[in-house]
C-alpha cells in the first residue's frame, strides 16, 4: 500500500528546496562563518542585527552596494593600500586610521572620549579570548570567552591611532 503526501506539503517542500538551491547558487551566506574573510570583517562592523541579517542575504555581487548604503564602503575607501593590506593580515599599528582596528578586531567592547580646548581623544577597548571555546576571537564582554581574556586599548586622535596598550 502506497501513501500519498498531501499536495500542499510537496509543493511547500519543492519551494523550500528551490529556494535553498537558488540562495546557494547566488552566493548567499547563511552564517557569518561562510562569508569570505573581508566580507566577514564588514559584517561584524554593521551597526545592528537587522543589517547583519540582511547582509547575509545579499548576493556577493551586491555586497559593495549594501556597504555603500551603510557608509562602511566609504570608510574602507579612505584607507591607504598599506592599511588595507594590514586589515587582510590582521595588523594594527600606531598611525593607522581607527577603522583599521575595527576591521581587524571588530567593534570595540567599550568606547570613551575626553575633550579639552585643544584636542579630543577617543579610547576604544577590545577584548580577546585567550582560552576557552572562543580562543583568539574578539568579543563584546569578557564573560563571552568562557575562559580567560586580555584587553587592548587604543587611543584615537583626528581619526588616527596614536597609542596601543596591551592591558593584560
Amino acid at each position: 500500500m502506497m501513501h500519498r503526501m498531501p499536495r500542499s506539503f510537496t509543493s511547500s517542500m519543492s519551494r523550500l528546496v528551490a529556494g535553498l538551491m537558488l540562495c546557494g547558487t547566488l552566493a548567499c551566506a547563511m552564517t557569518p562563518e561562510r562569508l569570505p574573510d573581508l566580507d566577514r570583517k564588514f559584517y561584524y562592523n554593521l551597526p545592528n542585527n537587522n543589517d547583519r541579517a540582511a547582509f547575509l542575504k545579499v548576493q556577493e555581487a551586491q555586497r559593495q552596494n549594501f556597504l555603500e548604503q551603510k557608509g562602511l564602503w566609504a570608510r574602507w575607501s579612505e584607507l591607504s593600500s598599506e592599511e588595507r593590506e594590514a586589515v587582510k593580515k590582521g595588523e594594527v599599528k600606531v598611525g593607522y586610521r581607527e577603522f583599521v582596528a575595527f576591521m581587524v578586531w571588530g567593534p570595540p567592547a567599550d568606547s570613551q572620549g575626553t575633550k579639552s580646548e585643544t584636542r579630543a581623544v577617543r579610547f576604544h577597548t577590545f577584548i580577546r579570548c585567550t582560552s576557552g571555546p572562543r580562543i583568539g576571537q574578539y568579543v563584546m564582554n569578557n564573560l563571552d570567552c568562557d575562559g580567560t581574556s586580555s584587553e587592548i586599548e587604543i587611543a584615537v586622535e583626528n581619526n588616527l591611532i596614536t597609542e596601543i596598550k596591551f592591558l593584560n
